[in-house]
């Protein structure tokens, strides 16, 4: 039996391959992208189209295709595409060597999680078929296990291959890992050696992960860590050329401080810089974009074409930041990450976006109204400086501080008295997934509270009445209770306000990542 198919891997929404975000690296690059809303899409490993799924939900006028090995992932996909009633998307079960140009030609195509998990002869073969599929201003992401920065990981991969040398099936290697990890941790508890540091992270982070990323990533036959420079080089031999990572701020040495900087100046090859950045910075993954060979690029970022995207911004930060001067001032990203900007224009815009959100709008709306805002609070000059600004947003970008698209994207406003669901959250919620993907691709995690609040908005009830019900189900033992909650020690009262309390919450989160019906569809 294919081990994919008896532990399914966790199947999500991946951002950077989004077809918005390919084709906004690929234009700053210099590729005339295809439109997203009309693109045609291919991912190869998309197990049950966890990250396939929602493109093809919110791009209904895009093409999308899917495939993969385990027969079993696509059948699970197949059963989620039903229940939201698609039909732009397929998925197919399939072996990637022995794919062709029978797929025809696509604008994006997608292989996360494939490249180093597979023989040398299937990784050829997908490189190969990329180049023959892709448009002529076509993106291809690809992610991959780098050195030598994964020497460390793949250190732990040896230990836990050689504890399951004797072990078969999934299920078993699975247990004699996990009895090797307990082994390991009680053994190096009291060690102060690199070596013991950096395992005890790393199985701690294991501990977090769900049992197929322990499977698939440290236990799998195939698990090939690649230089760079290697990379690029089979790249350019099937007849494709790097292009970028989807983490663009790792692409320059500035990031990682004037030292850096100063050292690799000398370096003028790109491949050889990028080369040497991983040397520097220990890297053990990228996330490679790449183009066909004969395709037109810019070797450099032009802010004038960053300048037409559209923008979203998911930050936190000061309520009256000093439009006066430049001044440092911090935003908080949704993931907690703090990161500072000094210019007035830039500190009047960000708030704007933020207000808005998951609106995605173009700089020509936004601008004007910062440039007033800085004028009247005093900014004088500053009112005017819209290349610093773009500079700083471009640095913000690069740090994912903010999110850009080719075009607009709004999103209507206001919640039905009965809230629903949208089909692709309840789809996933009735498939038992622990996450949702939300309208920019990203994720919201579920717990067993949330996950039963979203299958209860389906547009009969209030959230009131869908606390009431969560209190009862709480109370009764029927929904297990979020941490700190003592349901069935707790009066029903008591447990009724904590339940109005999170609905209420959780609502409103939904609402600001577009997984619920906005009143004017919802009804």
């Amino acid at each position: 039996m294919d081990p994919y198919d008896s532990l399914p891997y966790e199947s999500i929404a991946f951002p950077e391959t989004h077809p918005a975000s390919l084709a906004v690296l690929g234009r700053l690059f210099g590729l005339t992208t295809a439109e997203p809303a009309t693109c045609r899409v291919l991912e190869l490993g998309c197990a049950s189209g966890g990250n396939l799924i929602p493109m093809a939900y919110h791009l209904p006028q895009a093409r999308f295709l899917g495939i993969d090995l385990s027969a079993r992932q696509v059948a699970d996909g197949r059963s989620v595409i039903r229940r939201i009633g698609l039909a732009n998307i397929e998925l197919r079960q399939g072996d990637i060597a022995e794919l062709g140009a029978e797929l025809g030609e696509v604008d994006y195509i997608i292989a996360h999680g494939v490249y180093s998990w597979v023989p040398p002869a299937v990784r050829e073969h997908l490189l190969g078929l990329a180049a023959a599929l892709l448009a002529p201003a076509g993106v291809f992401y690809v992610s991959y296990n780098t050195l030598p920065g994964w020497r460390m990981r793949g250190m732990l991969r040896d230990m836990l291959r050689y504890a399951c040398r004797e072990a078969e099936g999934a299920g078993a290697r699975l247990e004699a890992a996990q009895a090797a990890l307990g082994r390991l941790e009680a053994a190096i508890g009291g060690l102060g050696t690199l070596s013991a540091r950096y395992l005890t992270e790393e199985i701690a982070a294991l501990r977090k992960a769900p049992p197929s990323y322990l499977l698939f990533e440290y236990l799998a036959e195939h698990n090939h860590p690649f230089l760079f420079s290697d990379f690029a080089a089979d790249c350019e031999r099937q007849g494709l050329k790097y292009l970028c990572d989807t983490d663009l701020r790792t692409g320059f040495p500035s990031t990682y401080g004037k030292p850096v900087e100063a050292a690799l100046a000398p370096i003028e090859d790109g491949v050889e810089l990028e080369q040497w950045l991983d040397f520097v910075t220990n890297r053990n993954f990228r996330q490679s974009l790449l183009c066909r060979a004969d395709a037109e690029t810019d070797d450099a970022i032009d802010l004038d074409r960053f300048a037409t995207l559209a923008f979203c911004a998911d930050l936190t930060g000061t309520k009256r930041p000093d439009l006066r001067r430049l001044k440092e001032t911090p935003f908080t990203t949704s993931a907690g990450v703090e990161l500072k900007v000094a210019h007035p224009l830039t500190k009047a815009l960000l708030p704007e976006l933020a207000a808005l959100y998951p609106d995605c709008l173009p700089l020509a709306e936004l601008m004007p109204e910062a440039a007033r805002a800085v004028a009247a609070a005093g900014g004088g000059v500053l009112a005017s400086e819209v290349n610093e600004c773009l500079s700083e947003l471009f640095s913000l970008y690069a740090h994912r501080g903010i999110a850009a698209r080719p075009g607009p994207l709004r999103v209507r406003r206001g919640l039905p008295a009965r809230p629903r669901a949208n089909a692709l959250a309840s789809a996933q919620v009735e498939a038992g997934a622990q996450r949702v993907a939300t309208i920019h691709h990203g994720n919201l995690d579920l717990d067993s509270f949330a996950a039963r609040l979203l299958g209860l908005l389906d547009g009969t009830r209030t959230p009131d009445q869908a606390a009431g019900q969560l209190a009862d189900e709480l109370v009764d033992g029927r929904l297990t209770p979020p941490p700190g909650v003592l349901a069935r020690q707790w009066g029903r009262e008591r447990v009724l306000a904590r339940s109005r309390a999170a609905t209420e919450s959780l609502v409103a989160l939904f609402a600001r990542h577009g997984v619920l019906e906005p009143a004017s569809a919802g009804g």
